[in-house]
């Protein structure tokens, strides 16, 4: 499914900011921000945001992903994906869920997979539900 909805984004547990650039591997467990430049391969069992500013060049594999800046390589998502104005994807976008949401100005130059089964080193998917 490809649509022009915009949709809310949780608290970001932390960030790459602007100006910082990096190499090397990110894991995590909670949303992350990048509107730094990141090289390398990033892992995280939550959402990725790429900021404006934002540019990751490398492997990703999440649970979600939005992005409003750009984004070189190869992606591996388990859920949704969101391509904003200005936003961009170049390489290998692998999708276990159809769900693809790019709003009138972002790009994906490259290859789309759906219905791909991510591999196992990606983390499990965190938990959202909440003992009551």
């Amino acid at each position: 499914m490809i649509t022009g909805k915009k949709t809310e984004h949780p608290e970001v547990g932390g960030m790459l900011g602007e100006g910082v650039k990096m190499d090397g591997n990110l894991s995590f467990n909670h949303t992350f921000r990048v509107d730094g430049e990141f090289k390398g391969k990033i892992s995280n069992s939550d959402r990725l945001v790429i900021g404006e500013k934002g540019f990751v060049q490398g492997e990703i594999e999440c649970a979600s992903l939005v992005c409003y800046g750009k984004i070189n390589g190869t992606i591996k998502i388990r859920g949704s994906v969101e391509i904003h104005p200005k936003g961009r994807i170049e390489g290998e976008l692998f999708m276990e869920s159809p769900l693809l949401t790019v709003i009138e100005g972002g790009t994906i130059a490259g290859t789309i997979k759906m219905g791909t089964k991510i591999g196992d080193n990606l983390l499990p998917i965190k938990d959202k539900t909440k003992e009551i």
